[in-house]
């Protein structure tokens, strides 16, 4: 696999979006945020995205210069429509404002609707931490065409992947982070099983006909994801889901009219300031230490706190270079000579 800095893949995708029409700013956020993924080892939201989000905007489906606007607002929350653009655009600037409100009214909720994909959630969970607040984080739909997941006993696709993430500050650590989708993998990792050519680990996914498969090309090809949690606690999962594609449902109410099922899509961050609490920098001592209580005396192996395994894979890959499957890389050169762009490949 090629192995590329994350400066240089920065770059690269950053150039791809501009010449597909983004705004210079907009494609730098973009950019960073797909290529920190790629840092911490989520190379399912990372810049095998870019070339989808290109095809996106040459449809029509991805405004990338469009401006989200508040349309609602009280001292403590916000709605923003995001007109279509970026989602990495939105929730930033969603969270941005979460911490604003947060830090003058103690809470601070954000919801937006009318977005493009919002990438990996842990992204505004670090943001937060890093303002020295809690967060949690709800981003999905139940029904439409972003929908990937089949309920369980059911058919159809019926729930997106519906993701959580809630993250906390900690003084050694630099923030506890959870994130993960409430179906079995998010539909990026399965992408990441076809590049690669590899089968996944286990039955993830069913294929057209609703039978559970390990192959990862039955998903684009008529299959759907299954919840979290199978095949014993499958159940867990599917409720997550369905809370989750409600509160994502909540966020896509611009006013009293039933949305479409294309516009159930929405995303809610809140952020919660610790200092009205107490101080924050005892909090975070105290997180550190509760993080050691729980990572002592393991039985085998090593116990991990939310969140280490991505630290780790950050501070390894900033030194070392970001391994992209040989297919994800041919096709960001593809798009990127389509485009008129040249690069060393």
């Amino acid at each position: 696999m090629p192995v590329i800095q994350a400066d240089y893949l920065t770059e690269i995708n950053a150039r791809i979006l501009e010449a597909a029409g983004a705004r210079a700013d907009y494609a730098a956020i973009v950019a960073e945020h797909l290529v920190n993924a790629n840092l911490v080892g989520h190379d399912s939201h990372g810049v095998i995205r870019t070339p989808h989000y290109v095809r996106s905007i040459e449809k029509g489906d991805l405004q990338p210069r469009a401006e989200p606007k508040v349309i609602a607002e009280t001292a403590s929350m916000a709605q923003i429509c995001g007109n279509f653009t970026f989602g990495q655009v939105i929730a930033k600037g969603a969270a941005e404002l979460a911490i604003a409100k947060a830090r003058d009214q103690g809470i601070g909720l954000v919801s937006t609707y009318h977005e493009g994909h919002t990438g990996r959630l842990g992204t505004y969970a670090e943001m937060g931490a890093a303002a020295g607040k809690a967060s949690m984080i709800w981003d999905g739909c139940i029904g439409g065409p972003r929908s990937v997941v089949v309920p369980l006993n059911g058919t159809g696709r019926k729930l997106g992947a519906n993701p959580i993430a809630m993250g906390f500050p900690s003084a050694a650590r630099g923030a506890v982070i959870l994130d993960f989708a409430t179906s079995i993998s998010a539909a990026g990792k399965v992408m990441v099983a076809v590049d690669k050519g590899e089968q996944l680990p286990g039955d993830w996914i069913v294929d057209a006909d609703w039978q559970p498969t390990s192959d990862p090309t039955k998903l684009a090809a008529g299959g759907a994801l299954r919840p979290m949690g199978l095949p014993y606690v499958g159940h867990k999962g599917y409720a997550l889901a369905m809370m989750v594609g409600l509160f994502s449902l909540m966020a896509s109410l611009p006013s009293d009219a039933q949305p479409p099922l294309e516009d159930r899509w929405g995303t809610v961050i809140m952020m919660i300031d610790i200092a009205r609490f107490g101080a924050v920098d005892a909090f975070e001592k105290q997180v550190d230490a509760l993080i050691d209580f729980v990572k002592a005396d393991p039985l085998e192996g090593e116990v991990l706190y939310p969140g280490e395994i991505e630290a780790r894979n950050r501070a390894e890959r900033l030194a070392n270079g970001i391994d992209l499957p040989k297919a994800t890389w041919a096709e960001i050169s593809a798009c990127a000579e389509r485009l008129g762009l040249a690069f060393d490949g």
